[in-house]
């Protein structure tokens, strides 16, 4: 675990992983019931794909700092 330093407030990169897993897990489920849709509107579906990657790249980089954190 490392502490990430956000304007004054340091929060743990764990928390922070955490919670977005949690918007990864709801992400996930919206896309999938917007697929599940007849006509799903292809704007949301790129908005909510766009979202559920970038959430995931975040979730990697956090996971990658606190591995080096923890071997370092």
């Amino acid at each position: 675990m490392t502490t990430l330093n956000i304007g004054q407030e340091a929060v743990s990169s764990q928390e922070i992983a955490t919670k977005i897993a949690a918007d990864i897990q709801f992400l996930q489920t919206r896309l999938q019931a917007l697929n599940a849709e007849e006509n799903p509107n292809p704007i949301i579906l790129d908005t909510y794909q766009g979202m559920l990657e970038s959430r995931q790249a975040l979730l990697d980089w956090l996971l990658q700092s606190q591995r080096k954190a923890s071997n370092g």
